[in-house]
């Protein structure tokens, strides 16, 4: 088929919505869908604005006045604690408001957040300080900065791009907030942070992560700490256009090990009070982009942040508790899922290569990637919904060997399904 669509966005969505009908249920996108950068503009507009994402974890915040510039799908954002509670973490689009310059250029701290093209300032809290040059017929007070909605839970802070279009963030924080303070992120410092670009459409990324049909040929230092030890479901909400997902599920490290470092040893400090290693391991999904992975004496953030229709960058995060010693050795905290996303990285670009092909065509997932075909009926749906204007239910696998409590569009492979 005929990968591009571009031309005027009216042509596009209809185009869209026709190849959103022919999709065969249980098969693989059509080549469209991971390679034209209109849908990824549809997406832009329509998908994106809708999704809560992780964006940073709250020590990097730490103190009153401490801000950090993060990406927040294609743009930058400022993340910033105006008080000394944890609720009082604030972000704002990177936009100073008189004549757009980018506000702050690096992570730093102060009293007022200043502009450094003509030194306009503004409040903690995103009001505009600076009052002595603005015109006198302009009020003062429309010119603070954008605010982007942003909700702590657990230590993490989610954002979004556009709250009145967002569905309500409450669910998520009721469910999950217990279980990450449980898991002890909320006394949690980072250890290490890498990035993984990956030059690759998103949805490939993640359909990768959904699922670990892969994982036995292709990662066998995660196979041999994981194999395929069932999760068990805590809670889940599979989302959808108007509902956010998130899940919670537990399974046992295989072999009794005591950890996910590479002998199976302890890495750093117990965390989240623990008097002793369980040998268990908690996954956790917030929304569609952003996961945890929490053992008891480290925790593991990936954020998947879409770039371009080609583009996707894959961050993780480890952390450790507070208490941790300030010299540990981050090595083995890091080995099984920095060894494991690289070989994605390398995976998912092969992937994405041969999806570019003009031999491409749609193939049929096993059951083995239940998780992943449930993703792109969800993504599907979804966007359906946006273009028409037809609200519909993310579907729920029947599927014999779906895991007990799980429903489909929750993470598998690093989205609870390894």
């Amino acid at each position: 088929m005929e990968a591009r669509i571009t031309g005027n966005m009216t042509s596009d969505r209809t185009a869209l919505v026709e190849l959103i009908d022919r999709h065969r249920p249980g098969w693989s996108l059509e080549q469209a869908f991971y390679v034209d950068p209109s849908i990824y503009e549809l997406e832009r507009e329509l998908w994106f604005p809708r999704q809560w994402s992780l964006v940073a974890h709250t020590s990097e915040v730490s103190e009153k006045g401490r801000y950090i510039i993060r990406q927040l799908f294609d743009e930058e954002i400022i993340v910033v604690r105006f008080g000394d509670a944890e609720e009082d973490i604030a972000a704002y689009f990177n936009v100073c408001t008189h004549r757009g310059s980018r506000l702050c250029t690096k992570d730093g701290r102060g009293r007022l957040l200043v502009c450094p093209y003509h030194a306009w300032s503004y409040r903690l809290t995103g009001e505009l300080q600076t009052r002595r040059d603005v015109p006198e017929n302009v009020d003062p007070e429309l010119l603070g900065l954008h605010r982007v909605p942003t909700r702590c839970v657990g230590g993490l802070v989610i954002c979004g791009l556009e709250q009145e279009i967002m569905p309500d963030v409450q669910p998520l924080v009721d469910a999950l907030d217990g279980g990450l303070r449980d898991m002890g992120i909320d006394r949690a410092r980072i250890a290490a942070r890498k990035s993984y670009p990956t030059k690759a459409n998103w949805k490939l990324v993640i359909e990768n992560f959904f699922e670990c049909y892969h994982c036995q040929p292709s990662h066998p230092e995660y196979f041999r700490l994981n194999a395929h030890e069932p999760w068990h479901s805590l809670a889940s909400e599979p989302g959808g256009v108007d509902k956010v997902t998130y899940s919670i599920a537990r399974r046992s490290i295989l072999g009794g090990r005591k950890t996910l470092s590479e002998d199976g040893q302890p890495v750093s400090c117990l965390m989240g009070g623990r008097i002793a290693h369980d040998s268990l391991e908690t996954g956790f999904c917030l929304g569609r982009l952003s996961f945890v992975y929490a053992v008891s004496d480290h925790i593991t953030l990936f954020q998947m942040i879409p770039r371009s229709a080609a583009e996707t960058d894959v961050i993780v995060t480890w952390l450790v508790d507070k208490d941790a010693d300030a010299e540990i050795d981050t090595d083995p905290i890091t080995w099984m899922w920095d060894v494991t996303t690289v070989q994605d990285k390398k995976l998912v670009e092969d992937n994405a290569n041969g999806v570019a092909s003009k031999a491409y065509r749609p193939g049929p997932y096993t059951a083995r990637e239940e998780n992943t075909s449930c993703l792109v009926q969800s993504y599907l749906g979804e966007m359906r919904s946006l273009i028409a204007g037809q609200r519909t239910d993310a579907p729920v696998s029947q599927s014999p060997t779906k895991r007990p409590g799980l429903q489909c569009g929750e993470a598998a492979e690093s989205g609870l399904n390894r």
